[in-house]
C-alpha cells in the first residue's frame, strides 16, 4: 500500500486553503497551520472579486510616471512610508524595471492562461458542496469622463486574443445609470466586463475549510510556526513554540507574512506587505453591480443584507496594520463623486490588510530553490480570491506527482536566481 503524503500548509487563506482542498483531492492528507483564525486575515476585508480580466502585473508602462506625478499626495492609491529598508529600496529598483512593455506583455499573457480555468473552478467548487455565496454580476466600470473610459478600456484589448470577452466600445452617462442607477450624475461613460463575478470572501475561507475538514483534513487555527527542524535538504517538522509537527511536504502560503516565514529556512522570498483599506458604507441604494470606480482605483461590493464594501489604496509599509484616517476619508471623497450621499456617519468597520506583491507582479508558486519538500504560494497581490482555485489545482499537480503543468513555469521560484 502507498503511503499517503502528508502535507503541511502554513497559511489558512483563501490561497493555503483552495492548494488544501486539491491536495486532498489528490490524495494528500492535509494539516492547514493558521497563525489567526480562518477567515480573519486579508479575506476579510476584501471587496472578494473573481476578475480575470484584472489580471495584469502592477508593473506596467506608464506607472512610473504615474507613481511619481502623485506621491506625496494624501489622495494618492500609492503611498510609501519612508524608513530605512534596504530590501524594499532593492524591491522597488527591480519593480521599476519591469515597467516595461516586454514584461508587462509577458506577464498578462502568463496571468491570462492561468486564468482560463478559473470560472469553471469555482463552479466545481460549488458543485462538491463547498458552500460560499457568489454573485455572476459582472464587474461595471464608472469613469467622470469619457475618455478616461476609453484609455482603460483599450488596455483589454491584449486579453481577446486569449479568449477574454472584451467589450467593443463605452456606454454613456444614461446607458451606465439606467444599468447602475446608483451612480452620480457626475459619471460620464463606463463599460461592463460581464463574466466576472464576486464573492462575500469570508464565506469562501470558511466554505473551503469546512470541506476540506469534513474529509478529514485537520485546520488549525492560532498556530504560529516559529521554527523548522532541517535535515540537508529537507524540512522534517515545523516548530509551534515547542510543538512539532511532521511531515512528507511544506507550502508556504501565509501572504504577505510569508516572507519572514521563508526566512527562518533562509529562503529569499521577494515580496513586500502593501497596506490595502476598506469600509463598510451604509447607504440608501447599494449598488446593484460590483463597480470599479476606475478614475479613483477603488473598489465597490455589495453582498447580502444589503452591506456595501469600499477598498482601495495601496500603502507599502511594511507588515502594520495601523489606521490612517486620512487614508479613510480620501476614500470616502472618491466614493461619494461615483455614488452621492454617503458623509463619515455612515462609514463603519474600518479595516486593513496586507497584500504580498512580488517585484515583477506575478505569484510565486511552485517548488524552492533550496529545498526538496518545500512549495510557495504568495505574491497574488490584489488576486487572492481571483487565483486560488487555479494556483491551488496546478500546484497540487505539481505536489503529488512531480511535474507541474506548463502554466505554472513563469511563476516559479527559479526565476530569481538571476532577477
Amino acid at each position: 500500500m502507498v503511503k499517503r503524503q502528508r502535507v503541511v500548509i502554513v497559511g489558512g487563506g483563501a490561497i493555503g486553503l483552495a492548494a488544501g482542498y486539491f491536495l486532498q483531492k489528490e490524495g494528500a492528507e492535509v494539516v492547514v497551520l493558521e497563525r489567526g483564525r480562518i477567515g480573519d486575515g486579508a479575506s476579510y476585508g476584501n471587496a472578494g472579486w473573481i476578475t480575470p480580466m484584472l489580471s495584469a502585473p502592477l508593473p506596467a508602462p506608464g506607472v512610473r510616471r504615474q507613481v511619481v506625478r502623485t506621491l506625496g499626495r494624501s489622495s494618492s492609491p500609492v503611498s510609501i512610508a519612508p524608513r530605512l529598508d534596504p530590501g524594499l529600496a532593492m524591491w522597488l529598483w527591480r519593480f521599476w524595471r519591469h515597467c516595461s512593455p516586454r514584461a508587462h506583455a509577458e506577464g498578462l499573457r502568463a496571468m491570462g492562461v492561468l486564468n482560463r480555468r478559473t470560472m469553471s473552478l469555482f463552479d466545481e467548487l460549488r458543485r462538491d458542496q463547498v458552500e460560499f455565496s457568489m454573485w455572476q454580476k459582472g464587474l461595471l466600470f464608472a469613469f467622470l469622463t469619457a475618455g478616461g473610459a476609453r484609455a482603460a478600456l483599450s488596455e483589454l484589448a491584449a486579453l481577446a486574443d486569449l479568449g477574454y470577452l472584451v467589450p467593443q466600445s463605452v456606454m454613456g452617462s444614461e446607458e451606465l445609470r439606467h444599468l447602475e442607477p446608483s451612480l452620480s450624475p457626475q459619471v460620464a461613460a463606463g463599460y461592463l466586463l460581464s463574466e466576472e463575478r464576486h464573492v462575500e470572501p469570508q464565506t469562501l475561507v470558511q466554505g473551503l475549510a469546512d470541506r476540506i475538514s469534513r474529509d478529514r483534513a485537520i485546520v488549525r487555527e492560532r498556530v504560529d510556526v516559529t521554527d523548522f527542524e532541517v535535515r540537508g535538504r529537507r524540512v522534517v517538522a515545523a516548530r509551534a513554540h515547542g510543538e512539532r509537527i511532521e511531515a512528507d511536504q511544506f507550502l508556504l502560503a501565509a501572504g504577505a507574512w510569508t516572507r519572514p516565514l521563508g526566512r527562518k529556512l533562509g529562503l529569499r522570498v521577494p515580496i513586500q506587505g502593501a497596506k490595502g483599506y476598506s469600509f463598510g458604507l451604509r447607504t440608501e441604494q447599494p449598488p446593484l453591480h460590483p463597480l470599479y470606480l476606475g478614475d479613483s482605483k477603488v473598489g465597490v461590493s455589495s453582498f447580502s443584507d444589503g452591506r456595501v464594501r469600499v477598498v482601495g489604496a495601496m500603502e507599502l509599509s511594511g507588515l502594520n496594520t495601523d489606521i490612517e484616517e486620512q487614508r479613510v476619508t480620501s476614500l470616502l471623497e472618491k466614493v461619494r463623486k461615483f455614488i452621492p450621499g454617503a458623509g463619515m456617519e455612515d462609514v463603519y468597520d474600518v479595516w486593513t490588510g496586507i497584500r504580498p506583491l512580488s517585484h515583477d507582479g506575478l505569484p510565486i508558486v511552485g517548488a524552492s530553490n533550496e529545498y526538496d519538500n518545500v512549495f510557495l504560494s504568495t505574491g497574488h497581490a490584489m488576486l487572492g480570491i481571483t487565483l486560488a482555485p487555479a494556483t491551488g489545482e496546478a500546484l497540487a499537480e505539481l505536489m503529488t506527482t512531480g511535474s507541474g503543468p506548463e502554466l505554472l513555469r513563469p511563476f516559479s521560484p527559479a526565476r530569481f536566481r538571476t532577477s
